[in-house]
């Protein structure tokens, strides 16, 4: 076997690890594959021996070291620099052929599934889930066709990525936010996972990156990574999606089928085109049945009047308004719901209505934006 040299991260979790053993009515506890756990691997004692999983920095590779008592203790103190332990190549840079549709989990029961058969499906899902999120964190399990994997959390505004298989290997979300905090959640199987808060990118980037990986296995440019991963997370990418189906029923392929239809709390009734379920809570049916093209360029359009009557956009001179509020009106479609009720969106909408064609400036702040667009929404609203 080859030699793993003993790095500092890996030599203080077995300084932790003897603590444990030594601390009085400990033993018990250690007899579990995950009993030890630690930003760099985790383990535990299994059939008598104990066995850890050691994630290297870089995301590479993974060792995996069988290890006595008495060598715990050695390595522990610095007196063993060294030890025997099987090493996997996690990177996998090869084609791998498809093996079955995108794959949305998002609970412990069968109907918590969804086979997507498009992606406005997945999106209409995304953003159900998401609007369950707002009191509590949710952790997603995504798969591509070629069974890439990775682990989402969202909570409210925000969603922490984890890939766990892909082609270029793992990977962590990397939101460049100052803060040293974290918070908790529990995922399907009942394990406690610690999220930090660095980890957490706004909401649309994530959407369109869960997007872009249930198609492609990847997340795309806008995301930026660390080539590292929780620990614990890596008995999930132990689990392919052929064995997950085999632990549950078969998924709904229909969002209407599945335990969306009932995640949301029951709303007041509203009025709904007839193309909708009115069965399904309103938030349910607002993600499934988006404004049309052409109410959403009236829209646009009076978005665009209002902003300039209140000096908060400069147009190009002899912009189109028409190509002007075709472009916006996909953009209201996609975001303005959701940018009416987040600033963190409505600041990213700004940002995209400033990019248009046609538009020279826009002086308005994401507030500017959210009560624009609720002034603007309906023809006969003031």
């Amino acid at each position: 076997m080859p030699a793993f040299l003993i790095p500092d991260d890996f030599r203080a979790l077995l300084r932790s690890v003897v603590d444990q053993l030594d601390a009085p009515g400990r033993g018990a506890l250690v007899d579990a594959e995950d009993a030890f756990q630690d930003a760099c691997g985790h383990g535990g004692r299994v059939d008598g021996a104990f066995r850890f999983h050691y994630l290297t920095r870089d995301g590479v590779h993974r060792w995996t070291l069988v290890l006595t008592e008495h060598e715990i203790r050695a390595i522990a103190e610095g007196l063993q620099i060294e030890a025997d332990g099987e090493c996997v190549e996690i990177a996998r840079r090869h084609d791998r052929e498809p093996v079955g549709e995108p794959l949305l989990i998002w609970g412990a029961y069968n109907d918590d599934a969804l086979a997507v058969r498009s992606l406005d499906d997945l999106v209409a899902a995304l953003d159900t889930l998401r609007l369950a999120a707002f009191d509590e964190p949710r952790v997603l399990r995504v798969w591509s066709p070629s069974d890439d994997q990775l682990v989402a959390v969202i909570w409210r505004d925000h969603c922490a990525l984890y890939v766990l298989e892909s082609a270029d290997g793992y990977a962590t979300s990397s939101g460049g936010v100052p803060r040293t905090d974290a918070f908790e959640v529990l995922d399907h199987d009942g394990n406690r996972l610690v999220v930090p808060w660095a980890d957490c990118v706004a909401w649309p980037v994530a959407c369109r990156a869960l997007s872009r990986f249930a198609a492609h296995g990847e997340l795309g440019p806008e995301i930026a990574i660390e080539r590292r991963i929780p620990s614990h997370l890596l008995m999930h990418g132990e689990l392919d999606r052929q064995t997950v189906l085999a632990m549950r029923a078969e998924p709904a392929r229909d969002p209407r089928r599945s335990s969306l239809a009932r995640i949301a709390s029951p709303a007041a009734p509203i009025a709904v085109s007839d193309s909708v379920d009115t069965t399904l809570p309103v938030e349910m049916a607002i993600a499934l049945a988006p404004r049309g093209a052409a109410e959403c360029a009236a829209w646009a359009r009076r978005l665009i009047q209002l902003l300039f009557a209140r000096s908060l956009i400069e147009l190009d001179h002899g912009a189109g308004i028409d190509e002007l509020c075709y472009q916006l009106s996909g953009l209201l479609q996609a975001h303005a719901d959701e940018a009416e009720h987040a600033l963190d969106t409505a600041d990213w909408l700004v940002n995209e209505i400033g990019a248009l064609r046609g538009v020279r400036k826009v002086f308005a702040t994401g507030g500017d934006l959210q009560v624009a667009l609720r002034r603007s929404r309906d023809a006969d609203r003031p």
